[in-house]
């Protein structure tokens, strides 16, 4: 993990851890009046903005009523990702309950979800929530989590192995562009605001003949970091997105489409960084001009056919990605280790990563308007990621095995064959089952090659070291549960699911190099989760109540531990569990006054610990970064100007996260946090100028948090994290034609 602090070796070996119901309007009102809420839905109008009126989604691969679906399902449409400044997949997500994404400088370092994920990571591949980009599915280090052009984003929440595949054990987020239109579309947006913000937005759609039509999208978005540089009080780094897309839908015939995608992002200062806490107004932090550097380069293609049959509808995704990333960072940094040691020693480490994922899918379903919904398929998912250290160098701690050029290569091939059914009992009772067969084999090999400073400093220890494994598993993954339609406006559902998400090797293990003997391997994880809703909807679509209660039982979840004397890291499995409630809704009053937004309750334990722990976890610790309580609303309010057609809108939400457990010790709390955004236009049929303006209250708060314990005896210690974006404001401006 890039940025970790470390401690020197003579030092004491404490640990550190990364770680319808037939019911009346007047009562739903109520209820919803009660709560927070969260838009669902997904439709598409001729003016091209989403609404709530068809609860439409493929989050089963096949077109459906989101109440027919037997899990909780949040749908963030177009028109939430435009109106909500939500141009990355992380702050759409932020607005929806129940998720928890640990992140930094616009990465994501991990994604949970109702506290079921990795407490930290072991490496690139060891993610529990899949991210599917229209049908592609996405490694957690090949994504940026920018949105462009989106037609909608579906959160699927709970195991989704069943469909979904690999790395979904506990949910899956669907990601649909938007599609190459038969007639002309043009859009163009721009924004300024502080902290240097500009954005550039443009997208063209349109027919290039009877049956082709073609669609290009392109970003240009730069911010200043949020952190400033003690040595010339500027941003450490500019936060830099290019980002394009085009695609070619050809449909030769009613019965048949051809999708060819293909897209390239380039992200720069994206920079994984720590710094003392607290923040204070103006963070800054101390390392050399220039030392520092992340930059992150994406290509991906897909390609989807589609032709329908007379009773089915034959379905074939063909996709593949490159993925570049390239960084380099001091070791220490020099306000915690002047305050820790009295000094900042002069280092370096850079990391070189390459990615290559081929995915092809081939699958069979049912029709929209089928009365038994099924699809069956199967998938061939391949990974091939090379990870090299070098240019390190440590002459603070000089028998650091990380003082070494290091080369990594890790290779996955899955094969999974999948089915699932939902099959009507009676008019009012459907079950639905589903299973997925997975097999995956996973190679790695390591290399590592002292450089001069080790050598010198170790002098009878090896020069050169090797690693060579290799891992297979097979595994089952499934769900079982029914709907019961109450009545045209409530729909209740229970769901049984197992989730399951392999085993790998650690990105940073050196055992190999120090111990001569194999890193080791981390193991496999399962869920069991139980959960049971309601899903209310009134006839004019204007008032809606969705409820989950959810249970989760994990086994072996992923911890990665490091022993900051020797810098060697380890492996370590959890027991985990996590129960709770979900409530989301929207209420689309007569006053031109919508609400949308939710309230989520997750209790989240570790409830199992390894016999001999590095990390020394407690039984009954709360999983980090994951608090008790969150929520959100939004107040959306529409007002005539009668001068020429122009419309007022305003819109203001607000965000709250509790109070949560810095790391599985729980050695010191996160404090709670609101907030508040606002979006003020003026508006007509085709242009808009808007001014927005986002932490309006200038709160302050962690990503996350970590403790450094003393590094001498009597010596002080310390705690590092990284800082949220204070108060930022700007304007912008939008045109379609």
């Amino acid at each position: 993990m890039k940025h970790l602090p470390t401690l020197r070796n003579n030092l004491s070996s404490v640990p550190l851890v990364a770680v319808n119901y037939n019911i009346n309007n007047k009562l739903l009102l109520a209820s919803a009046l009660c709560l927070s809420f969260s838009a669902t839905a997904e439709n598409t109008p001729a003016d091209g903005e989403a609404s709530v009126d068809t609860m439409t989604v493929t989050a089963r691969h096949v077109k459906e009523s989101a109440k027919d679906i037997p899990f909780t399902v949040n749908v963030i449409d177009n028109k939430q990702i435009v109106e909500q400044q939500e141009n990355t997949l992380e702050k759409a997500l932020n607005d929806t309950v129940g998720i928890q994404v640990i992140s930094n400088m616009g990465g994501a370092k991990s994604i949970r979800m109702r506290g079921v994920g990795s407490v930290l990571p072991m490496s690139g591949d060891d993610s529990s929530v899949s991210i599917i980009v229209d049908g592609m599915p996405q490694s957690i280090k090949n994504t940026t989590l920018n949105l462009l052009d989106v037609e909608r984003v579906e959160v699927l929440k709970g195991p989704q192995g069943t469909l979904f595949g690999r790395n979904s054990e506990a949910g899956a987020i669907n990601i649909i562009s938007q599609k190459p239109t038969l007639y002309l579309e043009r859009d163009f947006k721009t924004e300024f605001g502080e902290d240097n913000h500009k954005l550039t937005q443009g997208v063209i759609s349109g027919p290039l003949s009877d049956t082709l039509s073609g669609r290009l999208a392109v970003l240009y978005d730069e911010t200043d970091s949020i952190i400033d540089n003690h040595y010339d009080n500027e941003p450490v780094s500019i936060l830099r997105n290019k980002m394009a897309r085009g695609s070619l839908l050809w449909e030769p015939s009613e019965n048949t489409s051809i999708l060819f995608i293909t897209e390239v992002e380039d992200a720069m200062g994206m920079d994984d960084m720590y710094m003392m806490r607290p923040y204070g107004h103006h963070p800054k932090i101390d390392i050399p001009n220039s030392s520092d550097k992340s930059d992150k380069k994406i290509y991906r293609f897909n390609f989807k056919v589609e032709h329908e049959l007379e009773n089915s509808v034959l379905t074939s995704i063909t996709g593949y990605s490159h993925t570049k990333i390239d960084t380099q960072s001091p070791i220490y940094e020099g306000d915690l280790y002047n305050h820790l040691i009295g000094m900042r020693p002069p280092s370096n480490w850079s990391f070189i990563t390459h990615e290559n994922l081929f995915n092809q899918e081939f699958r069979i379903s049912s029709k929209q308007e089928d009365s038994i919904f099924w699809v069956a398929g199967i998938n061939y998912y391949k990974n091939d990621r090379h990870r090299n250290t070098y240019d390190v160098f440590d002459v603070f701690y000089p028998v650091n095995p990380l003082n070494a050029d290091i080369h990594r290569k890790f290779e996955t091939d899955n094969v999974g064959i999948f089915g699932e059914i939902s099959y009507p009992i009676t008019d009012k009772f459907k079950l639905t089952a589903g299973i997925r067969q997975s097999y995956e084999k996973k190679n790695y090999r390591a290399k590592w090659y002292a450089n001069s400073i080790y050598k010198n400093a170790a002098p009878n220890m090896p020069a050169t070291a090797l690693d060579k494994q290799k891992i297979t598993d097979h595994y089952t993954t499934g769900r079982f549960g029914f709907n019961f339609i109450l009545n045209d406006n409530a729909t209740l559902y229970a769901l049984y699911s197992r989730g399951y998400k392999t085993g790998g090797f650690n990105d940073q293990g050196t055992d190999f190099a120090t111990l001569g003997v194999a890193d080791q391997a981390y193991k496999s994880a399962y869920v069991n989760a139980y959960e049971t809703g309601l899903k209310l909807e009134n006839d004019s679509s204007t008032l809606g109540l969705n409820t989950a209660i959810f249970h989760n039982n994990t086994k072996r979840e992923h911890l990665m531990a490091y022993n900051p004397a020797t810098f060697v890291s380890v492996v370590e499995n959890y027991d985990t569990r996590s129960y709770g409630v979900e409530l989301d809704g929207f209420w689309k009053t007569p006053w031109n006054l919508e609400l949308i937004g939710g309230l989520g309750y997750t209790n989240a334990k570790i409830v199992g610990t390894p016999n001999k722990s590095l990390a020394e976890v407690k039984k009954h610790n709360s999983i980090p970064d994951t608090a008790k309580w969150n929520a959100n609303i939004t107040l959306r309010h529409t007002m005539p100007l009668n001068i020429a057609g122009l419309d007022l809108e305003t819109r203001i939400s607000n965000r709250y996260i509790g109070s949560r457990k810095n790391d599985v010790q729980n050695t010191f709390g996160l404090k709670p946090y609101n907030k508040l955004d606002a979006r003020i236009s003026i508006k007509n049929a085709n242009a808009q100028v808007y001014i927005w303006g986002d932490n309006l209250l200038n709160k302050t708060y962690d990503l996350w948090g970590y403790y450094i314990p003393a590094m001498y005896a009597g010596g002080p210690d310390a705690t590092i994290g990284s800082p949220g974006r204070g108060r930022t404001v700007g304007i912008g401006f939008a045109y379609s034609y």
